[in-house]
């Protein structure tokens, strides 16, 4: 027989991909969390489960980041087992796996409280070249990367929102009066759908067309009160 020479310094390890995903949305990027427990999908309970683990997982799976968590079988009520861990993330874990994870206390969950995540490709929002940070070109962050919004369906209860969002109040004049140039990064297609009363851009209806022309070839812009 060999003589074996190996030391602790060349372990072997693996990180395997699809531990966890999102199931029963309307796509990859939302739905109830299920891990893979070793031989079945099991559903995570809701109970202590936190924005940093979301982002974990929503970063895992290419999907932005967490917007959501949705509590009390809101996608749902899974049909397996249940994954007897609670996860304790700090958010900059590359993979769910890497998470510390402790017994879930008093060992009680049940499907009524299986959680689900909603997870935003829209990783930012911004206004460029105007005077403050609350005027000039819509600018969004798409997974990390900066783009201007085309104006072809923006409107003023589009830009209500952001203003809100950006804590910049409301908009101040119908959004074909903000003029702030092109920019100088791609343009973006999507089409938001706001009834302006929404908190944030990513929780109104989208059309996502990605860096497709611009049809008016103009971008979106906004003047908030501040």
């Amino acid at each position: 027989m060999g003589q074996d020479y190996c030391t602790h310094e060349v372990d072997a390890g693996v990180i395997c991909s699809g531990f966890v995903k999102l199931v029963a949305g309307d796509g990859p990027c939302n739905g109830r969390v299920e891990v893979n427990s070793g031989t079945q999908q099991s559903t995570v309970c809701d109970g202590n489960f936190t924005l940093s683990t979301a982002k974990v997982i929503c970063a895992e799976l290419e999907c932005g980041t967490a917007v959501s968590i949705m509590k009390g079988a809101h996608f749902g009520k899974g049909n397996g087992t249940i994954w007897d861990k609670e996860f304790q993330c700090n958010g900059s874990e590359p993979f769910l796996t890497q998470c510390p994870t402790v017994p879930i206390p008093g060992g009680k969950c049940s499907h009524s409280m299986d959680v689900g995540v909603i997870c935003s490709r829209y990783t930012d929002f911004r206004l460029k070249d105007g005077r403050s940070n609350c005027e000039g070109r819509v600018e969004i962050q798409v997974l990390g990367t900066w783009r201007s919004l085309c104006d072809s369906h923006w409107d003023l209860a589009d830009a209500n929102v952001l203003c809100h969002q950006l804590h910049c109040g409301v908009a101040m004049k119908p959004p074909e009066d903000a003029h702030f140039g092109k920019g100088s990064v791609q343009i973006i297609g999507d089409t938001f759908y706001c009834t302006g009363i929404e908190s944030h851009l990513w929780d109104c209806s989208v059309t996502v067309l990605g860096t497709s022309p611009c049809s008016k070839g103009k971008v979106a812009s906004v003047v908030c009160s501040g």
